[in-house]
């Protein structure tokens, strides 16, 4: 990770570019506040990366992509859990077709024997 201040303004912050040397991942910003911001967020995105392997990173790409593209869907999913968790269902299985008393089989007439 480099960064290369750009200064120009009395306070000397103009902007900042911040460079991954990981990724090559390239950001201009315009405050302190938002430069620190990028970059926390960037290694924490690196860090959850290395966690997984790749099928899990395929697999949480997709699910973020789905849920970026329509962001009600991911407030609206978050509250479903919360509900679901309240509930105490959250980790339950759907509950299981009732059976039939007897099978197919047992269910014909028998003759006298």
């Amino acid at each position: 990770m480099t960064t290369k201040p750009t200064t120009g303004s009395s306070s000397g912050w103009d902007q900042a570019i911040y460079r991954c040397g990981r990724c090559g991942a390239e950001y201009t910003l315009t405050t302190e506040e938002a430069y620190l911001q990028a970059v926390g967020v960037h290694a924490d995105a690196h860090a959850v990366w290395d966690r997984l392997n790749p099928i899990e990173r395929d697999g949480f790409a997709s699910i973020l992509r789905t849920i970026l593209s329509a962001p009600e869907l991911g407030f609206e999913f978050l509250a479903l859990a919360d509900r679901q968790h309240l509930m105490g269902s959250a980790t339950q299985s759907p509950p299981a077709m009732p059976q039939p008393a007897c099978s197919p089989s047992n269910a014909t007439a028998r003759g006298t024997e």
